[in-house]
């Protein structure tokens, strides 16, 4: 079991020079929820293999504190691949709606990346970029680069609370300039392939 320590930012543009690690689509839903423990499932297709990988996800903060003033998301995560047939019968008992993006990783300084998600469906024209740390103390002192924009953690933008609004819903939770640039953003990575 590790622990997921993590940041969530809106994207203000692309930089020049970006460096893509990986493109991976994804299609997720959630399966059960309770006051601490959520569990999610993903199907994962590596957009240069054509890899496709089906992921069972338990998220529980356990004994972690919640502190309502942190920008840290904090958690326990534990992971395990199941089958395509296992992914198919749970999808059809989810408590949720199913998410659909496209994640682009790019790395960025001391061994960090950040996980670019483009939503679709319902979600279309929403980025959001997350940042998964080793411990809570370099989380909290992370400086963002500056292509990075506002930190989304109060936003209410987790994929759990996406996965039950409607398009009218989370787009009160944004700005309407978030929107215009993210629209600009993905203009620009489809007119560069790379969604």
């Amino acid at each position: 079991m590790k622990q997921e320590i993590e940041r969530k930012y809106a994207v203000n543009y692309l930089p020049k020079n970006l460096k893509i690690t990986n493109i991976l689509d994804i299609e997720q839903a959630f399966i059960y929820k309770d006051a601490k423990t959520v569990i999610r499932i993903r199907k994962i297709q590596d957009k240069k293999s054509d890899d496709i990988k089906y992921i069972y996800t338990v998220k529980t903060k356990g004994d972690i504190a919640y502190q309502k003033d942190s920008t840290v998301a904090n958690a326990y995560e534990i992971e395990s691949y199941i089958q395509e047939e296992d992914f198919n019968e749970f999808i059809k008992k989810r408590i949720s709606s199913i998410i659909r993006k496209t994640r682009i990783v790019i790395p960025i300084e001391n061994n960090l990346k950040v996980e670019m998600d483009i939503y679709k469906d319902e979600l279309q024209d929403l980025i959001t970029a997350e940042i998964e740390f080793p411990n809570e103390d370099i989380a909290k002192a992370f400086k963002k680069p500056e292509w990075l924009g506002e930190e989304l953690q109060y936003k209410e933008l987790s994929n759990w609370k996406l996965s039950n609004m409607t398009k009218e819903e989370w787009m009160e939770k944004v700005t309407k300039e978030m929107i215009e640039n993210n629209r600009k953003i993905i203009l620009d990575l489809k007119k560069n392939d790379k969604i």
